[in-house]
């Protein structure tokens, strides 16, 4: 209980902050309100998720292995759902996705990923916290301290956030994300960039044939996704 009524009282006096100061001079990229609103959004998508069984669960799970795989996909539900050790049956492969994830719960387990000493990691982030109402330029400057935080590893492929379908809003805010993502890893040397709605989308929203519910991937969908990527997965040999 009084976590949440610090919780509160911080976002409460960030908002009464926010229309003192006018929204104009808020929304300013240097005033001290406009840095204050952008660092309250990760901290407090932190603290949602660390509460998630589901999330909690897994990060348990994944704790108790201390093995070594070549190649990592790290997501949220889009990537769990995935069966990537049968797609790729041939590969040392590990599905680090976790139903409900964000970037700031990718940030939180992030040493797990690292543990594993990956040559290879695809990320696909990012829908969660926009149909939580994050702005994308948030979403964009969180997922950068992802990619920073895997620096050490051979290639980081960042496979674009999927679009959905029905949710134009959204879809809109995606477009800005995904825009960002392709900046951001212009200007990292292990960070490849690769759009996977040129093949899954059309008019800026998920194709019907390759979802189940507007939002997740069935299986003619998963079979596009891994066909695209297959090209990139090669490890290193003889390490």
């Amino acid at each position: 209980m009084k976590k949440k009524l610090i919780v509160g009282g911080m976002l409460s006096a960030v908002l009464a902050a926010v229309f003192a100061s006018g929204y104009a001079a808020a929304s300013s990229e240097g005033s001290p309100i406009y840095r204050l609103v952008r660092s309250v959004y990760l901290w407090q998508r932190t603290t949602d998720i660390s509460k998630n069984d589901h999330w909690r669960t897994k990060v348990d799970e994944f704790s108790h292995y201390d093995g070594h795989a070549e190649i990592v996909m790290l997501g949220d539900s889009l990537t769990e759902n995935a069966l990537w050790q049968e797609l790729f049956p041939k590969l040392s492969i590990i599905n680090r996705g976790i139903s409900g994830d964000g970037v700031a719960g990718v940030l939180l387990r992030l040493d797990q990923i690292t543990a594993a000493r990956p040559q290879i990691v695809f990320i696909m982030l990012g829908v969660n916290d926009i149909r939580a109402y994050a702005d994308a330029d948030d979403v964009a400057e969180a997922y950068g301290h992802v990619i920073k935080g895997l620096a050490g590893v051979d290639q980081i492929v960042v496979q674009s956030t999927l679009f959905t379908s029905g949710e134009a809003k959204n879809n809109a805010a995606i477009k800005r994300l995904n825009d960002a993502l392709a900046v951001l890893c212009d200007s990292a040397p292990n960070c490849r960039y690769l759009d996977l709605n040129a093949l899954l989308s059309k008019d800026g929203a998920l194709q019907r044939d390759f979802t189940i519910d507007g939002l997740h991937l069935n299986g003619n969908g998963y079979r596009v996704w891994a066909s695209e990527i297959g090209p990139l997965m090669v490890p290193r040999t003889g390490v």
